[in-house]
């Protein structure tokens, strides 16, 4: 019998969907709330979450396959998974609508402020009136255009907004088909009212968002980064908030999570901060469960998974046998 180890908080925990499609396929589940180097010298197969899977814990394992709960690898050494012929996997497109709804969300809240008001009537009795902006007519800018960019500029288009795109990987003809101007870096940073980051984390894109950046952007403009936290270079925007440099932030992504108690960001005013729940909605929690546990099975029964993130090693599992 096969084992996998669950590391993920939400794997099964709103449907026994996925438990019983693992189950029925013959596969043993283990669970586990980190990543212990021990434990996975005993399982086949790891469903994981955002821990971070480094090259000597995959090297000295007994993983078969990598199937991640979610659609960033930068918490996987995806060039030793490759190296020892170890698919990972990711959920694609199971949580674009939920962590585009939640990015307009602090679009709502930044642009009305709404915790502040919340505050002071529930928590102070104090009946005040913060004055915030309307979203028609203002500019939204989106920095990466993939799924999840392209989602949130869909419904920055129905409040009325104009939406602006940085990608270079996309082409211009792709974003006129999403009534979306496709504009430089430097564009994107000078002229957005709200900046909206949807990238992944690498080299080209880590601290993309630092002072020079920061320091460009509108006295007016607001940031929100529903992606990953390493993209924005945190001591950077605490100043500049401190120092009124920008109108405010928002921030679903940090770059060591949990976000310490010591941190700077606590500090700052005009920000909010939510605890990396992009993807949790029942329903993109539930798709990505299922993606999962499909790509486990599919892998154990000889056949190749779908959404392999390391595409070098398919050549690899074809010559061995896996049927497409």
């Amino acid at each position: 019998m096969k084992t996998v180890l669950i590391v993920t908080r939400t794997f099964g925990k709103y449907s026994s969907d996925p438990i019983e499609l693992l189950k029925s396929n013959g596969v043993h589940l283990e669970w586990s709330d980190s990543l212990q180097p021990e434990s996975l010298r005993k399982v086949d197969a790891i469903i994981l979450g955002t821990g971070k899977l480094s090259g000597d814990m995959i090297e000295n394992s007994s993983l078969k396959i990598i199937a991640r709960h979610g659609v960033g690898v930068d918490n996987v050494d995806l060039k030793k998974a490759t190296e020892m012929g170890i698919p990972v996997t990711i959920t694609p497109n199971a949580n674009t609508v939920s962590v585009a709804e939640l990015a307009i969300g602090l679009i709502f809240v930044l642009s009305r402020k709404i915790v502040n008001a919340h505050k002071d009537l529930y928590e102070n009795k104090k009946f005040s009136s913060p004055t915030g902006v309307e979203l028609s007519g203002k500019t939204l800018g989106i920095a990466g255009f993939g799924a999840i960019g392209r989602e949130t500029a869909k419904r920055g288009l129905c409040l009325g907004m104009k939406v602006i795109a940085f990608d270079p990987y996309v082409d211009d003809e792709i974003m006129r088909q999403y009534s979306v101007e496709k504009v430089e870096f430097d564009t994107l940073l000078r002229t957005s009212d709200f900046l909206s980051l949807h990238l992944p984390l690498n080299q080209s894109t880590r601290k993309m968002i630092g002072k020079r950046e920061i320091e460009m952007m509108k006295k007016t403009a607001f940031l929100i980064n529903t992606s990953r936290g390493g993209i924005v270079d945190e001591m950077a925007l605490a100043e500049a908030l401190k120092e009124n440099r920008i109108a405010g932030a928002a921030l679903d992504a940090f770059e060591v999570e949990p976000l310490p108690e010591n941190h700077v960001l606590y500090d700052c005013p005009n920000l909010i901060l939510t605890p990396h729940i992009g993807a949790h909605t029942y329903e993109a929690i539930y798709k990505m469960n299922m993606m999962a546990a499909q790509s486990v099975v599919d892998f154990f029964n000889r056949k190749l998974p779908k959404h392999i993130a390391n595409r070098e090693v398919i050549g690899k599992l074809l010559a061995e046998g896996f049927s497409q």
